[in-house]
């Protein structure tokens, strides 16, 4: 690849390289085009880049004589595999994720995060619709040249067939239960000649007490019935499906017209005499089954896992993270717990960055909502050692974080969406509104706003440094050293221990307290009253609000309570979930919280990332996972196993939780830990069964750590 020197920003990424005798060569013609009689600043300045409309569109030309002498800077050489292709490092080029192999590993997982396998399916002559025909071209392009933006690039849609788990004949009805709900079509095969006219279908979520298909659910589950024209002499037919009115509409987001309209289902039913086979047609993302795994003492537990898992494949059927059925829109708060919990079953961003740049262009409304982009951005590059997000939209993140409503003590100005549900907000501000905002509720300068904001802004410190931008880190830096101090003094009730509301505030409630927790806002002397308090609210919360309930709980030490909300059994729990007959995560616990939930979204898969990331304690120390940290937390699971993706390749565990807590752990070839193991009566710890420190580092292959 030639890099000539006289130009900039120049981005190279998801090629193959093979037999390169010189990968990455850097040209030298540039600096004397560069310096010679000025024409370089001449033709800069010729332009009015310091002016509307360049200066709006391309902020980074004010400033690019003076941030560019000589060399040129931005080049990015990254997500590439080398086959048998030496790579060194040059200078004015950034080398991330890139693998070098001696062999031909194949094309279909090369080993790094993020890149787009070829569509060698797609590619050779095919006879398609003039429309088809564009729409594979289209396609193809943002494939091969994903590098160009590869926020951008559509996610490719895949369509797998499931066939029933159940089929019976109950009358003039075929009835079939494929087991999971998905989204997607039907497709159904009359075994003899098909019924004349039309032939009636339904499609649902819920089966009532008798055992067929809930034609009323409760709330927003699903439920369609269309009709099915049959042909004289056909007898393979697949579903029209008319979309729902409120997916017409701008806001929600539609599938590509080479899929067709979807729905979500697990039950069908077909009016017919007739014998009938049926099909459901599974639209997804890419999804690697294989890539995670978790299995524990407790069956409860387990199968909330393979709930929750089998929620981040399903719900990918739109290329970007969706709400759930009733309004199929983005939000970002949804998101956000949907990219943790997709990364720890299958570490694909793609999904996610697609999220990210629909969720830029769309924003949506609560307060904390737009402080959780710069997180996205940060948990994406802590996962995949990838700067793209931050790279690619690092203005627009900047401005999330709401910096122009912060007054003089650094606390931001704005009300609070809190939860949601609203009745799950556990009386937060006694349930004071803003007037202006009436969805979200005060004090105006309030406790959970500003716990968001403040990590919120240390997330941003780490992407401005990831992207050299050492004076944004800084003021970044600054200003949460300035939140975190105001917090305390504004905010903390000293007679109580504990994090009232907001400024003005008596009233502390759960979430005062559960985001300061979680975000690291509690000096440790006052962790255990708080953590306390805590516990003593219970699941006094939404599902949305349980991701930052158990990263607390988990933060504090009480691994034993957290485990336990995650393996309750009570109305608010996920087993409850399942016994209502969900096969996905539900929007809020049950109707009884929330009239119109459905029975298909993604935020509350929480413990998909809680299970990986605290139980088996599984999370990065550096970007890409080169170096993590294992630091099981298992409460009082008898045993845990399971494996976790990294971008370096899967990291494998085994643990006994007894008098003597044993660990097997395998770690892949470029990877390193920190293992924090709980302590044990005699405070030792034996690695490979020599003596050791108690937070060992621990070098690639597979160990045997024990805790006595």
């Amino acid at each position: 690849m030639y890099f000539d020197d006289s130009g900039g920003d120049i981005t190279v990424t998801n090629n193959i390289f093979i037999d390169c005798k010189k990968t990455i060569r850097m040209g030298h013609g540039g600096n004397e085009w560069r310096t010679k009689q000025g024409r370089f600043e001449s033709l800069i300045k010729n332009i009015g880049c310091d002016k509307s409309p360049w200066r709006d569109r391309y902020p980074a030309l004010t400033s690019y004589l003076a941030d560019r002498p000589q060399m040129p800077r931005g080049n990015l050489f990254a997500r590439n595999l080398l086959v048998n292709s030496p790579l060194s490092e040059t200078k004015g080029v950034t080398l991330e994720n890139n693998r070098s192999v001696s062999q031909d590993p194949g094309l279909k997982d090369v080993g790094i995060s993020g890149f787009i396998p070829i569509p060698m399916d797609q590619i050779g002559l095919k006879k398609q619709p003039k429309e088809r025909s564009h729409m594979f071209v289209r396609n193809l392009l943002a494939l091969l040249l994903g590098a160009v933006c590869a926020t951008a690039v559509p996610v490719p849609l895949q369509i797998t067939e499931v066939s029933p788990v159940k089929t019976e004949k109950r009358g003039p009805v075929a009835f079939a239960d494929f087991g999971r709900a998905a989204y997607g079509n039907l497709k159904v095969e009359f075994t003899g000649e098909p019924p004349a006219g039309e032939v009636t279908v339904r499609l649902g979520e819920k089966l009532t007490t008798a055992g067929a298909i809930d034609r009323q659910p409760p709330g927003s589950v699903n439920y369609r019935e269309v009709k099915l024209a049959t042909k004289p002499g056909q007898r393979i037919y697949q579903l029209t499906i008319p979309p729902k009115p409120f997916h017409k509409g701008k806001a929600s987001v539609k599938t590509p017209s080479t899929i067709g309209e979807v729905t979500v289902f697990r039950y069908a039913e077909v009016e017919a005499d007739v014998p009938v086979l049926f099909r459901q047609l599974f639209v997804h993302a890419p999804f690697n089954d294989d890539a995670s795994s978790f299995e524990c003492s407790d069956e409860t537990l387990n199968a909330v896992w393979n709930l929750c898992k089998h929620t981040m494949k399903a719900t990918t059927a739109f290329g970007v993270y969706i709400d759930g059925e009733r309004e199929r829109i983005p939000y970002e708060a949804d998101a956000y717990i949907n990219q943790l919990s997709h990364y720890a079953c299958d570490l694909d961003p793609r999904v996610a960055r697609a999220t990210v740049a629909h969720l830029l262009a769309h924003p949506t409304w609560p307060t904390e909502w737009s402080l959780h982009m710069p997180m996205m951005a940060a948990a994406d590059y802590l996962a995949t050692g990838d700067t793209v997000l931050a790279r690619e939209h690092y203005d627009a993140l900047k401005k999330k974080l709401l910096m122009d409503k912060a007054r003089a003590d650094g606390l931001l100005n704005a009300s609070a969406i809190v939860d949601w549900p609203a009745a799950e907000r556990d009386g937060y501000n006694e349930g004071v509104v803003d007037p202006n905002k009436k969805q979200q509720v005060g004090p105006m300068i309030n406790t959970v706003v500003n716990a968001f904001y403040y990590h919120a802004l240390n997330e941003m410190t780490l992407l401005a440094r990831a992207l050299n931008k050492t004076d944004d880190a800084r003021d970044f830096e600054q200003k949460a050293g300035q939140v975190r101090e105001s917090f305390q003094r504004v905010f903390f009730d000293p007679s109580r221990g504990l994090y009232t509301d907001g400024e003005g505030s008596k009233h502390a409630s759960l979430h005062a307290n559960m985001f300061a927790l979680a975000f690291d806002l509690v000096p440790k002397d006052r962790v255990a009253k708080v953590a306390d308090f805590v516990q003593s609210r219970g699941m006094a919360c939404s599902v949305y609000g349980a991701q930052y309930l158990l990263e607390a709980l988990f933060a504090a030490g009480k691994d034993r309570y957290a485990v336990e909300l995650m393996a309750a059994k009570t109305k608010r729990s996920w087993w409850h979930m399942i016994e209502s007959g969900s096969t996905m995560t539900l929007e809020a616990w049950d109707a009884e919280f929330k009239k119109n939930l459905t029975w298909n979204h993604a935020w509350g898969a929480v413990p998909a990332n809680i299970l990986t990331r605290y139980v088996l304690g599984v999370r990065p120390l550096a970007p890409g996972y080169t170096k993590l940290l294992i630091a099981p937390q298992p409460g009082a699971l008898a045993w845990v196993r399971g494996k976790v993706p990294t971008p370096v390749g899967p990291v494998t565990l085994k643990l006994e939780n007894a008098a003597t807590f044993r660990l097997e752990v395998g770690l892949p070839a470029n990877a390193r830990a920190t293992v924090i193991l709980p302590h044990r009566k005699q405070n030792q710890l034996l690695l490979d069964g020599q003596p050791v420190t108690l937070n060992v580092e621990v070098p690639p292959g597979r160990h045997v750590l024990e805790s006595r």
